[in-house]
């Protein structure tokens, strides 16, 4: 992990960060433990109020300092939190499904032809 805090031309309190790491998380498709390897950036731009984080560039994800401390660790779990897969699976090659499990490659069944509910009403106009 790395943490760069700047002032960047504009005046701007910033810190950019590179994150990578290594995460533990449940495979959606077998239930067996996947790690899967996080590797993101960050752009934050610190500001004291709403309304100067409406004017932050739009590469800047806006943090509002006051006068309690900031949490690093809290803003660095945040970020990580965001960076992970909302489906965590192993990759389909090496997953070993549960068992029972049949991939879904067959064609979908063409579905019996079913009556017209409005064909009633068809046949009511074809009589008047």
């Amino acid at each position: 992990m790395e943490l760069a805090f700047v002032r960047d031309a504009q005046g701007i309190s910033a810190m950019h960060g590179h994150y990578q790491v290594e995460v533990a998380q449940i495979c959606q498709r077998c239930l067996e433990q996947v790690v899967l390897t996080l590797d993101t950036e960050c752009d934050v731009g610190f500001v004291t109020s709403d309304e100067a984080a409406k004017n932050l560039p739009r590469h800047y994800e806006p943090v509002i300092v006051d006068d309690e401390a900031l949490d690093l660790h809290a803003l660095i779990e945040d970020e990580l939190l965001l960076a992970l897969p909302a489906v965590p699976m192993h990759p389909m090659e090496t997953c070993q499904h549960p068992p029972g499990f049949q991939p879904d490659t067959a064609e979908p069944e063409e579905e019996a032809e079913k009556p017209n509910p409005f064909s009633v009403l068809a046949k009511l106009k074809r009589d008047t």
